[in-house]
């Protein structure tokens, strides 16, 4: 069996799993309960603009998950749990084929299946996958945004430019201030680390940076002109993710900077096992100074374990957008490990 028939024979089997009993048991997380809540409301007011709960427009958080989760079920014939868990487990398997072609093009087809196994066999990655809630669908746009990022800044290829800006503005429309750090943190860490700040520059980059700017940003705007008091309760919401307002007990988490480093353990494993073997390469090369793909994987994971340790709220799935990049260095490190042995 070829290697590409093997993948397919694996994410095949992952999709199974993924969706398997997906609607048992019933929302019972209060991030889900109120996205069912929220999509069922769509699907039987037909207002599909600014999502509603018990009447109220949720200006909260953008309504790129409930309108997914509505037309989940539009399509189903009716809301369940089923098709509100199912964007997850979508955006799940997307994050795997996202992990593993980016891995495939950066190193080889071998250690790819090795990165997108290491981040199947991590529990957050279950959890969030199988939860009706906007987390993966983020992580997979973040992701995705990231490894396009990635590919153009090797490529200089201007013609990425158009669907790196729509995966960012679909990222924010999922999750708005959360989609700005874990997409804008790595790129700048990037473009600094390199002394390439300049290219932000550009007049092509600059249309398209406001192009995305202009899409991300026109929910908020018609939320605004069209739903009273939206003023301010988006000033009070807004910034919640990084510490400053507040939204419901539900998202008033916060944490010391040190709370993530116990529980990425609990989050990342088996992988995080191999943490020492990641170390030892990163001291070998020299912070992979000739192998420009792993200093970017490495890059997006610190920096993002860095930012988010050192803003108040926290919570476990903070830690899902570093996994996708901590899986890589392992698989990595583990493949090597084995050709060396």
């Amino acid at each position: 069996m070829s290697r590409r028939a093997l993948a397919a024979v694996l994410f095949a089997g992952l999709a199974i799993g993924l969706f398997w009993h997906l609607g048992t048991p019933p929302p019972h997380h209060r991030g889900e309960k109120r996205s069912d809540a929220i999509a069922r409301e769509i699907v039987a007011s037909g207002h599909w603009l600014f999502p509603t709960l018990d009447g109220t427009a949720r200006l909260q958080k953008p309504p790129l998950f409930y309108w997914a989760a509505a037309g989940a079920a539009e399509l189903a014939g009716g809301p369940s749990a089923v098709t509100l868990r199912s964007v997850s487990a979508l955006a799940a398997l997307g994050l795997l084929a996202v992990t593993w072609a980016w891995a495939v093009r950066a190193l080889d087809e071998t250690t790819a299946g090795v990165c997108a196994l290491a981040l199947a066999a991590m529990p957050q990655f279950w959890l969030s996958a199988r939860l009706g809630t906007a987390d993966m669908l983020l992580v997979f746009l973040c992701t995705a945004a990231l490894a396009l990022f990635q590919r153009l800044t090797q490529s200089r290829d201007p013609r990425l430019l158009p669907a790196l800006a729509a995966l960012i503005a679909l990222a924010f429309l999922a999750k708005a201030t959360a989609a700005l750090v874990d997409v804008g943190v790595p790129v700048v860490a990037w473009l600094a680390l390199e002394h390439e700040l300049n290219l932000s520059l550009r007049p092509r980059v600059l249309r398209w940076a406001a192009l995305c700017a202009v899409g991300s940003l026109a929910w908020y705007v018609a939320a605004l002109v069209w739903v009273p008091e939206a003023s301010a309760r988006l000033r009070e919401f807004f910034f919640v993710p990084l510490g400053s307002g507040h939204s419901d007990l539900a998202s008033d988490h916060y944490r010391p900077f040190y709370w993530y480093v116990p529980r990425l353990f609990g989050a990342a494993l088996p992988a995080v096992l191999l943490l020492p073997l990641v170390i030892r390469d990163a001291v070998r090369f020299r912070f992979w100074r000739d192998l420009p793909a792993l200093r970017f994987a490495a890059l997006c994971f610190l920096s993002l374990f860095v930012v988010w340790s050192g803003i108040p709220q926290k919570g476990r799935h903070y830690l899902l957008p570093m996994l996708p990049w901590l899986a890589v260095l392992a698989g990595d490190s583990l493949v090597r490990a084995a050709r060396r042995a």
